[in-house]
């Protein structure tokens, strides 16, 4: 048995599928209704695992050196708080980024939420 709770195991797992740029371990971490939003705006701007899909598979090949660097990590009950550095996305630039991971009983994130610094 893991001393790691759920939400951790589920953040930790769908970090490293990012960092591998593969899909489809990536998405095997999410319910297949999950909701991605803006926690500023409120935005749901990614429904449903066939979006996410599309969103994510589609950078994960137009960005090969795509990687994201946990600087810390608070987890409190089932919520994930990951503080990152994510490299890769536009040459030559660091994005500081927070995601909050909402996860279920089953251990699959259902909701997020992404706030990009810069």
């Amino acid at each position: 048995m893991s001393s790691f709770s759920l939400a951790e195991q589920a953040a930790s797992q769908q970090l490293a599928a990012y960092n591998e740029r593969d899909i489809e371990a990536f998405l095997l971490c999410y319910v297949d209704d999950v909701e991605l939003c803006d926690l500023i705006s409120g935005e749901v701007f990614c429904k449903g695992i066939f979006e996410m899909r599309a969103i994510y598979g589609a950078m994960f090949n137009r960005c090969p050196d795509l990687h994201c660097k946990l600087v810390k990590r608070i987890i409190c009950g089932n919520i994930a708080i990951d503080e990152e550095h994510v490299t890769g996305q536009v040459p030559g630039k660091i994005t500081h980024a927070t995601a909050i991971y909402e996860v279920n009983d089953a251990g699959l994130i259902k909701k997020a939420w992404f706030v990009r610094g810069s």
